[in-house]
């Protein structure tokens, strides 16, 4: 059994389920997601809640909340690990460059991000089903569908919201200067796009990209629905992602065998170590990195 202390926002949950799918598909394990830390930090301004439900998920996962007590625990003990050099304590992972082989453990926890994309690439059919969305779009969500179908669609997704409050303040800003540039590269690579913004701050964006030319601001999915906002972004043909595993999923989802992808350099500001980690591990070899 894989048990999935689950926790984060959308995106670094989707990245920690990728991972617990992957090994579970791997071994021949079932996954028990445990929703408890929701439940211990919920009323918490920084606690972001569950957000899975909006996936069919593995059919055989099975949930539960019985781990408030490792919830307070195993952070502590994920601390440790990492100040002595440990990837892991026994069953316990916070931290995988790679597969690693659990076939002697009967039972294993997964604690931590996973944000690794060469963990469970070699399940991407399995996790692609499972974060299939299990109601289909309402009606404004749909007109904005089909007019990506009919050009050469490229999400761009600004993120700012709580990238700008100081508890955030170790993420990069990417600014207007560096969406300049992205642009400019997937111009290069794709004839006569459409940009379709995305972002949490959509005045803000209003206010540095109204000159655009071949621009649609996508302001409709708020608070619940915002989820919408990464369907529309993995249906466009091409993307430029922000600093965010939110928009790191649209383009992973994006099924077009010819996408572009820009990404920036600069996840973290400091340290170097992060920097160098986000660009191993979270960057697909056919992306574009572009500083």
């Amino acid at each position: 059994m894989i048990h999935l202390l689950l926790q984060g926002g959308q995106g670094n949950q989707m990245f920690e389920y990728a991972t617990a799918l992957a090994i579970a598909e791997e071994y021949g394990h079932t996954i028990c997601v445990d929703r408890s830390f929701f439940d211990v930090f919920g009323g918490r301004e920084w606690c972001r809640p569950y957000e899975l439900d909006i996936f069919r998920l593995d059919s055989k996962a099975q949930y539960t909340h019985n781990c408030q007590l490792g919830v307070q625990v195993l952070p502590k003990l994920g601390l440790w690990c990492r100040q002595h050099g440990m990837q892991h304590l026994g069953p316990c992972f916070f931290e995988l460059d790679h597969m690693q082989d659990i076939r002697s453990y009967r039972s294993v926890w997964l604690y931590g991000y996973f944000t690794n994309v060469h963990v469970f690439d070699r399940h991407a059919a399995a996790i692609r089903q499972a974060f299939t969305f299990k109601t289909e779009p309402n009606e404004a969500n749909a007109a904005v569908l089909e007019k990506m179908r009919a050009c050469n669609s490229v999400a761009v997704h600004i993120r700012r919201g709580d990238y700008l409050n100081a508890v955030n303040s170790g993420f990069a800003q990417n600014g207007v200067e560096w969406y300049q540039r992205a642009m400019r590269t997937m111009t290069e690579k794709v004839d006569n796009p459409h940009w379709f913004f995305f972002s949490d701050d959509m005045a803000w964006v209003k206010s540095h990209f109204a000159t655009i030319e071949n621009a649609t601001f996508v302001d409709i999915n708020h608070g619940a629905e915002s989820y919408n906002d990464m369907r529309l972004m993995a249906a466009c043909q091409h993307q430029i992602i922000a600093n965010s595993t939110f928009s790191w999923w649209a383009a992973w989802l994006n099924d077009n065998p010819e996408k572009v992808v820009v990404a920036p350099h600069d996840y973290y500001r400091e340290p170097q170590g992060n920097k160098k980690k986000y660009l191993d591990r979270m960057i697909p070899s056919n992306w574009i990195v572009q500083n």
